[in-house]
């Protein structure tokens, strides 16, 4: 009776329970990904900042392709001298959003703290930051720049790009843009996997949250099929933020 009353309430919300495999239990993304995507994948690097993802996705795979979309200006410089002999990494020096336009972009003491969304003061989160990086909240925020913003659907029309394998998203708060400039993408059925980042606290002035995501691309095919809570103050319990997978339907058996 109880586990009919917990499926009844877990369908409300579009899933349902099934029987894992052993295997496949407790797969870090990582894993997943080299499970699920072709050895030669299109991958989307939507706020590269220092290559990390880069870095990951080239011992991930064989031969990606990977297109880089970074708006700091320091580090895709930075980007290009480590990776200008490597003809299968595009950089961009743009950000992805709902739509063409140029706005203030705020680069932070810790640069991949940077957003096109204000911060809040006073929050646990800046607290640990400003101590981190040895300044103060005030201060966490170092300059001011204008930054270009185009949107996915518009670069892979122009690029002649007919799929993705996998579009990865970490932009602190700008994720819904970067999707609803996807849309199309996204309704097509162009993109196999969504992963992106979500916040789970009031961080910035404006943030992206689990029920905005699901709202958004639910209704396009897309299932979730992992939750990473990475970014956490384990001392206080706290969780700030955190990366979910998604898997098009249309794609993957699920």
């Amino acid at each position: 009776m109880i586990k009919k009353t917990i499926k009844k309430i877990v369908n409300i919300f579009g899933y349902d329970f099934k029987k894992f495999n052993k295997k496949d239990y407790d797969l870090s993304f990582d894993e997943i990904l080299k499970k699920n995507l072709p050895n030669d994948p299109i991958i989307f690097d939507v706020g590269a900042n220092k290559g990390q993802s880069i870095e990951k996705y080239l011992k991930l795979f064989d031969n990606p392709t990977i297109h880089s979309f970074e708006p700091i200006k320091d580090e895709i410089h930075k980007l290009e001298k480590k990776y200008q002999k490597n003809t299968n990494i595009y950089l961009n020096n743009l950000a992805l959003g709902e739509k063409n336009e140029i706005k203030d972009f705020y680069i932070t003491a810790k640069s991949d703290n940077s957003s096109f969304n204000k911060l809040n003061l006073g929050t646990e989160w800046l607290k640990i930051r400003s101590k981190q990086n040895n300044t103060n909240e005030l201060n966490y925020v170092k300059k001011v720049e204008k930054v270009k913003i185009s949107t996915l659907d518009e670069y892979v029309k122009l690029n002649n790009i007919d799929k993705i394998d996998l579009i990865k998203i970490d932009t602190q708060g700008y994720e819904d843009k970067v999707l609803e400039g996807s849309l199309n993408s996204i309704k097509n059925n162009k993109i196999s996997v969504i992963q992106t980042e979500i916040m789970l606290d009031n961080n910035y002035k404006k943030y992206f949250s689990f029920s905005d995501l699901e709202k958004l691309i639910v209704p396009y095919n897309f299932r979730m099929v992992g939750i990473d809570m990475v970014h956490n103050n384990l001392f206080s319990g706290l969780i700030f933020a955190g990366d979910i997978m998604y898997f098009n339907k249309k794609k993957f058996k699920i």
